[in-house]
């Protein structure tokens, strides 16, 4: 029976070897439904709207055509008039004239009004995409995880019984098989917490998602595509976040050159037409009014040049903070790669020692508990490398993000 026993060690050892076989990138594909349907995601798009309207607003201008009338009666205590009571009015139309450049500048603003709604946009899909990313791979390394352990499980339930049928044949010891019974308790457990991990990571997704339909279990990046390849080379100029910090910038040094020349105010331009004496009296009125500026104006053209100036260096503290994190991921990357094709190494070196355990015990000079321990050592390097696997999941997909790079799943 012992080279039944040898042949089942043999064929477990080879169960995680190599991870599953990718599946494109559904994984984008997956995230993408996912994040489109988020709440955040959806009001960020009825922000928009929002800015639409804030810039024809911007545009129109603050000013508009102001009316007055007025009324009443004069008396005059005159003995040699003719009369003593007059009705008298008056009527006229103003209107505040924004300046030309004033205008423009307002026009540039209304303009970044739109334009910052969508960076907005584009920054709740990048942060709600990282969010993604971080409750995929949990699942993802729990998956793997769990068909380790159950295959690990599966395999020790098979040695178990091979042993026992020994046993039963009066081929074997009572101790061994107890052995692999006890063996068989632990690698069950694991196994059942894997799976109960990954069950509790898939249902973190749907309760974030509901809206998705997520398969029994998550598909693989396509780690040997040239569009994976390409992202160990992104960029953070083209992130949503340095978008946004750089249109809140330019906002920020054209509200600075309004309150400039807001410190010449726009002049008001009417016209009067009053009736006196009841008529025995008539005039058109041109009018213009130019307020006095003040402090208070000029205060504010600094306030909204040291505005400008924290919103340039929030930018290029954004900037190098992306910088920073496209790095510290383009390393981990890097380092999940190598630690994986280490393990995958590993496992292959752990697979050679097990057999010669395995030839050992069948010799008689090595004991069962030398056997399970090697046994375990190999079912090590397994989860191992498929914690490997998983980093590398997680590295990659959030180089995608880094980098903007969903938009190549739908090649």
């Amino acid at each position: 029976m012992k080279p039944l026993l040898f042949t089942a060690l043999l064929l477990g050892s080879m169960s995680i070897a190599k991870p599953a076989a990718a599946q494109g990138n559904l994984v984008v594909d997956v995230m993408e439904q996912a994040v489109g349907s988020a709440p955040q995601v959806m009001a960020s798009k009825a922000d928009i709207e929002r800015a639409n309207a804030a810039a024809a607003r911007l545009k129109a201008g603050p000013y508009e055509f102001e009316v007055n009338a007025s009324g009443g009666q004069r008396m005059i205590d005159n003995p040699l008039a003719s009369e003593d009571r007059y009705t008298e009015w008056a009527a006229g139309v103003s209107r505040t004239v924004r300046l030309p450049g004033k205008h423009r500048i307002d026009r540039d603003l209304a303009r970044l009004e739109v334009e910052l709604a969508n960076a907005a946009f584009d920054q709740t899909l990048y942060q709600e995409r990282l969010a993604f990313a971080d409750l995929w791979s949990e699942w993802v390394l729990a998956d793997l995880l769990t068909e380790t352990s159950s295959a690990d499980a599966s395999e020790a339930r098979h040695l178990a019984e091979l042993e026992q049928l020994r046993v039963d044949k009066g081929d074997g010891r009572q101790i061994r098989a107890d052995q692999l019974a006890a063996e068989v308790s632990m690698v069950g457990f694991q196994a059942e917490q894997d799976k109960l991990t990954a069950a509790t990571a898939r249902a973190a997704l749907l309760a974030r998602y509901p809206d998705i339909v997520l398969p029994s279990h998550p598909p693989m990046l396509d780690l040997e595509s040239a569009e994976i390849a390409q992202t160990l080379e992104s960029s953070a100029d083209g992130s949503p976040s340095h978008r946004a910090a750089q249109l809140a910038g330019e906002q920020a040094r054209l509200r600075a050159r309004r309150a400039r020349s807001d410190e010449r105010p726009d002049p008001t331009f009417g016209v009067e037409f009053t009736n006196e004496f009841g008529g025995g009296e008539t005039s058109l009125m041109a009018r213009v009014t130019i307020p006095i500026g003040g402090s208070a104006r000029r205060e504010a053209t600094r306030e909204m040049a040291k505005s400008a100036t924290v919103a340039e260096l929030n930018a290029a503290s954004v900037h190098r903070q992306l910088l920073q994190l496209l790095e510290v991921t383009k390393q981990s990357a890097r380092m999940s790669m190598m630690l994986y094709d280490e393990s995958l190494k590993a496992i292959d070196m752990s697979s050679l020692v097990l057999g010669k355990m395995q030839r050992g015990y069948e010799m008689g000079e090595i004991t069962i508990g030398d056997l399970i321990s090697s046994r375990r050592y190999h079912l090590s390097t397994q989860r191992i490398a498929a914690e490997q696997r998983a980093a590398m999941e997680t590295s990659f997909l959030k180089l995608i993000i880094l980098g903007g790079e969903t938009s190549f799943s739908e090649n």
